[in-house]
């Protein structure tokens, strides 16, 4: 790895707490399934890290955190303690899509370059997304995101779709594809802090100029 900068990644965003440090070319990771109680962990769990790693908030050189879609309270809990860590130490921070940061997730666990996102939150409603890895390994695709009251809404996106993909989420029979399509459930339910890190070091390498941004919120519809 030639990366060299330290990066601070949090999420809360879904059902799990989950913190990983950059420091020194090595990663550093805790992770917590959680519900409704991410407040409870996060602030220990960055404690615990910086020590792990025998570092301190002043030596990072960026926070990278998920911005939703996910928990109403859960994608503050990342963003304010983003800010405020930003705000004190002013540290540049990079906001990604929960969905982008699901891809990157796949990606690492299967390397399909072309994800489908499907992630029933409630009898009636479900984020949907596409995600396309382009030539400098970035995922596209934020444009896609919608929340959905039905599958049927789903399937007949997918009907014509061709090709290899890997799926996040996915309640679907097959036959919903067509017979030439090929598909990888990743039994992914929740992002991981150190697929934010290895995302983020790919777009830090293609966005040179850094400076501190207000990060918003995605979606604020919560799951629970």
């Amino acid at each position: 790895m030639n990366f060299t900068k330290t990066i601070l990644a949090l999420d809360t965003t879904l059902y799990s707490c989950s913190v990983s440090l950059l420091h020194k070319k090595k990663i550093y990771s805790l992770f917590k399934s959680s519900f409704k109680k991410h407040e409870i962990y996060i602030l220990n769990m960055i404690k615990k890290i910086l020590k792990k790693a025998n570092t301190t908030l002043k030596k990072i050189d960026f926070i990278a955190c998920t911005i939703g879609p996910g928990s109403f309270t859960g994608i503050r809990i990342s963003i304010g303690i983003s800010q405020t860590i930003s705000i004190i130490y002013k540290i540049p921070i990079i906001g990604f899509s929960t969905l982008q940061i699901l891809s990157e997730q796949s990606w690492n666990i299967n390397k399909i370059n072309r994800v489908l996102i499907a992630i029933q939150i409630s009898k009636n409603q479900i984020f949907w997304a596409k995600y396309l890895k382009n030539k400098i390994g970035l995922w596209v695709g934020i444009h896609t995101e919608r929340l959905y009251n039905n599958m049927g809404n789903i399937k007949k996106i997918i009907k014509n779709y061709k090709g290899i993909w890997s799926t996040i989420g996915f309640k679907i029979k097959i036959n919903c594809f067509k017979k030439s399509t090929k598909w990888f459930n990743t039994h992914i339910k929740t992002p991981h802090s150190k697929d934010i890190i290895s995302y983020s070091i790919k777009y830090l390498q293609y966005n040179k100029k850094y400076k501190i941004m207000q990060i918003y919120p995605r979606y604020l519809s919560p799951i629970y």
